[in-house]
């Protein structure tokens, strides 16, 4: 499916309790859960929305609408064919065509408003008035529907049974596989019920099998299990109150220094993102930053999330700054050197500040080999401005930017332009031959690496890729021109002119 944040019958939650001894129950940590689909149909539902962005790619609006229409028809009560619908007429400023499928999506039950504020697709409705209503509907049913998240983990009321670790482990595989493969159609809120109810689940069994052991600590494999539900790009709402409810019940049984420590860097992480504001302007800011600064700095030196700790503060310290973040580069540059081995500070710094990252740690190298089975590197490039295009065929956003490319390539080329493409394909999706194929037939003749490693490939990690397109304009003498949306849409011709203006190497 295009959108990657990523009915049923809501009569209680069925967990499928492969190589389990008994059957088990938990508290409902939502007023109504769900029924996992048949894998099968799962598949026809995407395939009905891969279609219609195909077309909608291809410029037929309808026949987009069509399909979305029959993937709903698959699974009525599946979340995005409403959704979909406004999509298509959005990304063609269809306006009140727009907002009218888009109403259907939010009455349905449209519980994302993250997906809302933040779809480019959508650009053309969030200007218009009737824009806000539904996204303030859409926070209310998200409230509405996780509001029982706030009181933790539920309790276990017969503990599952397992032989051993091994079977455990293997019982919980099968149960994120059936989860991840739903959540193509659940909403935001099932999805969330389902790990609340497994985690409870597992972390009862694990506790079961880990009698005896005194390195085993249940209180902060419980704070771990629900801080990781959700995602640090996402608001967390009413599970942040979860977090700091776990939290707060580890902290009060007087942890390790490391736990105490592990503990408050998640806390910090729940106060920010219960509301995630993005602008110091931002009515939450100012309360979320204070909370979250609180915990970070109760993390101490020497354990494992000091660096991550540190690059929360200086995300703050960023946000808080607004245009004139010039005053916090010293501080970036110095957290870079200190940290860029520390794999969780990496993780957040690409998250937030990846630009600011990778102009501190510049230049960055590149070494490799292209879908040809020729060498790589950036001093080939001497003499010309080059983009580095982190990117994917499944990438709906990046498939948005190639036309703008292919005009761009084309226009440059013969100045002195040229483009590096850097696929983070799946392997176990894309072969080479397949990548080769898409990527001829649409006209993309400049030089490809596709080490079939996606996101784990050296360079993702080394440019701290954390989300895609990921452009970086590389100029003539190989200094960094330009980066992210200074690369994409309108803006990339001006960068490309101002890099190509400048001259010596």
């Amino acid at each position: 499916m295009k959108h990657l944040l990523l009915c049923l019958t809501l009569s209680g939650l069925t967990l499928w309790s492969f190589g389990c001894a008994q059957k088990t129950t938990t508290e409902n940590v939502s007023e109504s859960s769900v029924t996992p689909f048949d894998a099968a149909l799962i598949d026809q539902y995407n395939a009905a929305s891969d279609s219609g962005y195909q077309l909608l790619d291809a410029g037929k609006v309808d026949d987009a609408v069509a399909a979305f229409a029959h993937q709903g028809q698959i699974i009525p009560t599946g979340k995005w064919a409403e959704y979909n619908a406004a999509c298509a007429y959005g990304r063609h400023n269809q306006i009140d065509k727009g907002i009218e499928w888009l109403t259907k999506a939010v009455e349905k039950g449209w519980d994302d408003p993250d997906q809302l504020k933040n779809d480019g697709d959508l650009a053309s409705l969030q200007s218009d008035q009737r824009f806000a209503a539904l996204m303030e509907r859409a926070k209310k049913t998200q409230k509405d529907r996780e509001g029982s998240f706030a009181n933790g983990i539920p309790d276990v009321h017969a503990v599952p049974s397992f032989a051993n670790a091994d079977s455990l482990d293997q019982w919980a595989t099968t149960q994120l596989q059936v989860f991840r493969k739903n959540r193509a159609a659940w909403y935001g809120w099932q999805y969330t019920a389902a790990l609340m109810n497994f985690e409870a689940e597992r972390l009862a069994a694990l506790r079961e099998l880990k009698k005896g052991d005194a390195s085993f600590d249940y209180g902060l494999e419980r704070v771990r299990a629900i801080s990781k539900i959700k995602s640090i790009y996402n608001s967390w709402g009413p599970l942040a109150n979860g977090v700091i409810k776990e939290v707060d019940a580890y902290l009060a049984a007087n942890p390790s220094p490391e736990g105490r420590s592990e503990a408050h860097y998640r806390a910090g992480l729940a106060a920010y993102c219960a509301d995630h504001p993005e602008k110091a302007t931002d009515a939450a800011f100012a309360t979320a930053a204070h909370a979250a600064r609180e915990h970070f700095a109760q993390v101490q030196a020497g354990t494992k999330f000091e660096g991550a700790a540190a690059a929360w503060q200086i995300m703050l310290d960023l946000i808080a700054a607004g245009d004139n973040k010039e005053q916090v580069l010293p501080k970036v540059r110095t957290f870079a050197n200190t940290y860029k081995n520390d794999e969780p500070a990496m993780q957040v710094a690409g998250s937030f500040f990846q630009n600011d990252m990778v102009a501190s740690l510049w230049p960055i190298p590149i070494e490799g080999t292209d879908i040809d089975n020729k060498p790589v590197s950036l001093d080939q490039y001497k003499g010309k401005v080059v983009l580095i295009d982190f990117w994917a065929t499944w990438c709906g956003p990046c498939r948005g930017e190639l036309p703008g490319l292919l005009v761009a390539y084309g226009k440059y080329k013969d100045k002195g332009f040229d483009v590096l493409s850097i696929s983070l394909d799946y392997a176990d999706k894309t072969t080479t031959d397949a990548y080769r194929k898409w990527i001829t037939e649409k006209g993309m003749n400049w030089r490809h690496i596709y080490d079939q490693k996606d996101w784990n490939g050296p360079l993702p990690k080394a440019y701290l890729v954390r989300g895609i397109p990921s452009p970086v304009l590389i100029g003539r003498d190989g200094s960094l021109a330009a980066m992210g949306d200074d690369c994409r849409g309108d803006k990339l011709a001006g960068s490309i002119e101002k890099a190509l203006a400048k001259t010596g190497v």
